[in-house]
Order: C-alpha cells, then sequence, then structure tokens
C-alpha cells in the first residue's frame, strides 16, 4: 500500500524533526538551562494544539516520549559553573 501525503504535511513533518533534534542536541551539550529547554518544548506544544484531534491522538504520545527524554537529558547535562 502506498501512502501520498501533500508537500505541506511532509514539509512540516521534517521541521518538527528538526526542531526536536537540535533541542535534544542542546540539551545533550547542556549548554542551556532545562527551564529553557522546557520553554522550547512548551512553544513546540503550543503550535501543536491547533492539530487535528485524529492526528494529535496519534502523535501526542511519541511527542510526550520524546519530550521526557530530552528534559532528562537538559537536567541531567546542565552545570551552570
Amino acid at each position: 500500500m502506498v501512502v501520498t501525503v501533500s508537500a505541506e504535511y511532509t514539509l512540516a513533518m521534517a521541521s518538527l524533526h528538526a526542531s526536536l533534534q537540535a533541542i535534544r542536541m542542546i540539551a545533550n551539550a547542556g549548554i542551556v538551562p532545562p527551564h529553557d529547554v522546557d520553554g522550547s518544548l512548551e512553544g513546540v506544544t503550543q503550535t501543536l494544539e491547533h492539530l487535528p484531534e485524529e492526528l494529535s491522538v496519534k502523535l501526542q504520545p511519541i511527542l510526550d516520549q520524546q519530550f521526557a527524554a530530552i528534559k532528562m537529558a537538559a537536567a541531567l547535562n546542565w552545570n551552570e559553573e
């Protein structure tokens, strides 16, 4: 079965992936405090609140898991010194 998606959907998913990867890299490097990582993830969440419910229901569990891992990395790697 072949699934065809719109160019807009493809671009949006690529943008989401790139954003989360950038936040993950920053958290892993420990170069920003955890509250800044939380703010970035909150911005992603606010944007995704406008998704149709059927898509949101599918994406949210995946994002919750990714967000938790990113937040944990930020907390473990941040060093105020």
